[in-house]
């Protein structure tokens, strides 16, 4: 039986948020990591941030990671939204912006997260979709650099539990706007239109109401001040929407349990005078609730000045939170 011929890696070039030109030498390293990611979903965040982490034990071994971002999101697209996006992350001069999301099609990537783990022949040794194996991906490295002759050099393998990425199998995104054809509103809502929406008297878990006057666009319901949305979430999870605003906005935050001290409200939710805020500025993740303890939950968020545009929400299971792990970012020069 002849071996099985070994696959090259694509050949990966583009541009960084920056505009300038950035292309992967493969030969430049024993090793390279390149990770596609998309910097809406909570997994896929996590999976950047272990990467990273990774990439900053393996520095000095001759070990190149690589990030090509996926602008799934209408709001990415813009330069600065991108770049404050990418210093949140600590993610720098190697990572490559796919604004078309064409490298990403030439590289037969369809789901992200998505990993490819190159040698310095250009040769594919793993890959992952979807599901990213950071313990297999290290044992790949490692073995590569120990045949080199670095094995004295090698950091010590990462314990399982903080190399595996759990948050996938139990998390729901409901992605906003028409692009997804997204039945949330109870109809096929209109694209680029104003519209107006009324509360039900039931809810569904996972389900997302408008109340008030939106506007809906390509991937996104933009709620001017004195709408609310409503969103209802199963006992155990967490919540966070993905949002922004172009002149700061103010949300204020209801929900259906009497008691807040039967629920951990997330972090990025305040206490101004009495009453729960959300300040949304920048376009990012903002955490809802962080456990919504052992009961189903209603949660209403009211815009109390400027709009808001939301593009998605996400809900999964409040143990499978990643965030609360310490890690050293570097600083940005």
């Amino acid at each position: 039986m002849e071996p099985k011929e070994q696959e090259r890696a694509p050949r990966i070039s583009g541009i960084t948020v920056a505009g300038e030109a950035i292309e992967i030498e493969y030969s430049a390293n024993l090793m390279n990591v390149v990770l596609f990611f998309e910097p809406v979903s909570r997994y896929s965040l996590d999976t950047v941030e272990h990467i990273r982490v990774m990439s900053s034990r393996y520095g000095k071994l001759s070990v190149g990671f690589w990030y090509v971002m996926e602008p799934r999101l209408s709001c990415m697209n813009r330069s600065l939204v991108a770049q404050r996006t990418l210093d949140r992350m600590s993610l720098f001069a190697n990572t490559i912006f796919d604004a078309n999301n064409m490298i990403a099609l030439h590289s037969g990537v369809q789901t992200v997260p998505a990993a490819l783990v190159v040698d310095s022949n250009s040769f594919l040794n793993s890959r992952y979709e979807g599901e990213v194996s950071l313990m297999e991906i290290e044992r790949t490295v490692q073995a590569r650099i120990a045949m080199s002759g670095y094995r004295d050099e090698l950091p010590d393998m990462q314990k399982p539990e903080r190399s595996l990425v759990s948050l996938r199998a139990g998390s729901v995104m409901r992605n906003m706007g028409y692009a997804h054809g997204d039945f949330v509103f109870g109809n096929m809502v209109v694209p680029e239109s104003a519209q107006e929406f009324i509360l039900p008297d039931f809810y569904l878990l996972n389900t997302i109401y408008p109340f008030g006057a939106w506007y809906v666009s390509r991937d996104l319901i933009e709620g001017k001040s004195g709408s609310t949305v409503y969103i209802s979430c199963a006992k155990g999870q967490n919540v966070s929407i993905f949002a922004g605003a172009e002149k700061g906005s103010t949300l204020r935050l209801h929900t259906s349990i009497e008691s807040p001290r039967l629920l951990s409200l997330g972090r990025d939710v305040k206490i101004n005078e009495g009453l729960l805020q959300v300040a949304v500025e920048e376009f990012r993740p903002y955490e809802v609730l962080s456990d919504s303890g052992d009961t189903d939950v209603l949660v209403s968020l009211q815009v109390m000045s400027g709009s808001v545009q939301l593009f998605t929400v996400e809900f999964f299971p409040a143990y499978a939170s990643l965030h609360n792990e310490q890690s050293v970012r570097p600083v940005r020069s």
